[in-house]
């Protein structure tokens, strides 16, 4: 090999510099280094909580009810007596906290990629729309984006795209808790899931519903 590579120095150096070019090439465009790379990116979002279940207690009407005694100064057969009694019963609502209105709430589901975390449509007091993710736990890649899709929730990872399309913007991170403003001309009446979409390949990692 050695013998050959000196006989044929400027076709091995061609080799070798093909080589190189070839993994410049892999790594840039494919990027499998992000594979075993997590980015967290952790955002708050002021005034936002998830809603709580509140216990309030409500008193029923009094019932009243008779019952047959026997006196006992002096008895006096078939004397009644009436008596009164009260039950309560317990009653759970839901009551949204004032600030940022939570117009809808999904989980992540994973047509192309494994992954999970909890997904919000919220609607801020302003009337800005944001998409947030809490709880972000998917896979690394190259060249994600936010997007939303006018496809419904499928096990299609090339679905999403396919009618089109609106991107929000890149995926910050593949883990944490993010929020991804919505223009204010975007009618979201069209468009039924948001999804983390590799763009670079046309393929949807994960997906979940927004109405």
């Amino acid at each position: 090999m050695r013998n050959w590579i000196q006989e044929h120095r400027r076709l091995a150096f061609a080799g070798a510099l093909a080589a190189v070019a070839f993994a410049v090439f892999v790594i840039v465009w494919f990027e499998p280094q992000k594979l075993f790379i997590d980015e967290r990116v952790d955002e708050g979002l002021e005034g936002f909580e998830a809603p709580v279940a509140q216990v309030t207690t409500t008193a029923s009407p009094p019932t009243i009810t008779s019952s047959t005694t026997i006196a006992t100064a002096a008895p006096t057969e078939g004397s009644t007596t009436t008596s009164i009694t009260t039950s309560t019963t317990t009653t759970t609502t839901t009551v949204a906290p004032a600030g940022p209105t939570v117009l809808h709430q999904s989980e992540l589901e994973s047509p192309g990629k494994a992954g999970t975390g909890d997904v919000f449509l919220i609607e801020l007091e302003d009337g800005t729309r944001v998409i947030r993710f809490e709880n972000l736990d998917v896979s690394n890649g190259p060249d994600l984006r936010v997007i939303l899709s006018p496809s419904g929730l499928v096990d299609d990872r090339d679905a999403y795209h396919v009618d089109g399309f609106y991107d929000l913007g890149v995926l910050k991170g593949n883990q944490g808790n993010q929020n991804y403003e919505i223009p204010d001309d975007v009618d979201l009446s069209q468009y039924s899931t948001v999804a983390v979409f590799c763009i670079r390949f046309n393929y949807t990692f994960n997906a979940a519903t927004i109405r």
